[in-house]
């Protein structure tokens, strides 16, 4: 079988890419807040002084906006990533899948300790879906459009619609049982509690919603637009852009409104293509504004510095986010509904922007990135060891 080899081409740092990286994590924070960290059913509907009548419309809006979206485009930067990666070593002669492997592992320690703090973690379901792209990442680029079309079209929903059957896992057992740690214990009950409870939650989550196989179609996505170089400003990727934001357009629009009831397989596959189609909608909006237009550039470029640093910011949202909401820190739950919520959640985007900035007047990575990065080439000689800055 053909296998796929490297083109040869410099891969330069994509500063696009770094800010929808920034976006993917801000809109992060930002859902997570208006959520109260996991906490959905406290507070959400509280009224407040001056914002009385908002909190229905503010919540509709964040939902519509960011919900679903966000770990689209982190998940597509993922796989664009590896590419990176793994392109920039076959160019060296070596092959990235041992070193990526074991980058996967260490990716899971990361995320068990990110699931201490926060019960959403997503960064265990990438280490665990990411061992698959080094095997992938040798397939042909027509083959892993197949594959990317196949996972997209969210094959498990269209099995259990065609046979008939309910998408649900019940997760209700480990939420009551996690419930009392989150809403009143400290934080040596809160870590506890999320170790134990936080993956089996997460994960159900993952396959009810269908986010296992769009997250790994994503990944390929991420790979074959590295593949094409679509994030440089090169001969006809504008058209290509343009042509993908007039689709993703039209796909919005077909797709919006209410598909099936909650919790079955045609809610969950109709929901699972709007969101992506939302998601490109958006990826392709950015990247075409961001060469065509200098004043966008500088208006968004600032979140490039969040995204630089995307571990590091994602694992201190956590931290922060709970220790606002949840009872280990100032219980903020129980005080405010989802328009305070969200200011909250801007409130925690800036606090990153400015420490983000000023870690990096100093520093090349973040400092979660730092040691990533470090674990990942321990035993390595000195002169083997440097990794271009497009990682």
């Amino acid at each position: 079988m053909d296998t796929y080899r490297t083109s040869n081409l410099p891969n330069t740092r994509i500063h696009v890419a770094d800010a929808l990286r920034g976006i993917a994590v801000a809109g992060i924070i930002l859902i997570h807040a208006c959520e109260h960290f996991n906490l959905y059913w406290a507070g959400l509907e509280l009224d407040r002084a001056l914002v009385a009548g908002w909190e229905k419309p503010v919540a509709e809006a964040a939902w519509w906006l960011l919900a679903g979206k966000m770990y689209t485009i982190f998940a597509l930067l993922f796989g664009l990533s590896f590419y990176i990666q793994s392109d920039n070593q076959a160019q060296r002669g070596r092959s990235f899948a041992a070193r990526f492997t074991w980058r996967m592992v260490l990716l899971f320690g990361i995320g068990m300790v990110n699931t201490a703090f926060y019960n959403g973690d997503v960064l265990v379901l990438y280490s665990l879906l990411g061992l698959l792209m080094p095997w992938l990442g040798k397939l042909p680029t027509r083959w892993l459009w197949a594959l990317f079309v196949l996972l997209a079209a969210q094959p498990f929903e269209l099995w259990q619609l065609a046979e008939g059957m309910v998408h649900y896992v019940d997760a209700s057992v480990w939420g009551d049982a996690a419930l009392p740690a989150f809403t009143e214990g400290n934080l040596a009950d809160t870590l506890a509690s999320s170790l134990r409870y936080g993956q089996p939650m997460t994960l159900a989550w993952y396959l009810n919603s269908g986010r296992v196989t769009q997250t790994l179609a994503l990944f390929v996505g991420g790979m074959l637009l590295g593949r094409r170089r679509l994030f440089y400003d090169e001969p006809q990727n504008r058209r290509i852009w343009g042509w993908t934001l007039a689709g993703s357009l039209a796909a919005t629009f077909l797709l919006a409104g209410t598909w099936g009831e909650e919790g079955t397989p045609l809610r969950v596959m109709t929901a699972a293509w709007y969101n992506l189609a939302q998601t490109m909608v958006m990826v392709s909006g950015v990247v075409l504004l961001w060469y065509a237009f200098a004043g966008f550039r500088r208006a968004v470029g600032p979140l490039a510095a969040i995204g630089r640093m995307s571990l590091t910011n994602y694992l201190l949202q956590s931290v922060l986010g709970t220790m606002l909401f949840y009872n280990w820190g100032l219980g903020l739950y129980r005080h405010v509904g989802t328009v305070y919520a969200l200011l909250i959640g801007i409130g925690i985007v800036v606090v990153q922007y400015q420490f983000s900035r000023l870690w990096l007047k100093h520093h090349s990575h973040g400092p979660v990135e730092w040691l990533w990065k470090k674990g990942t080439w321990i035993n390595l000689p000195s002169g083997r060891r440097t990794v271009p800055s497009a990682d």
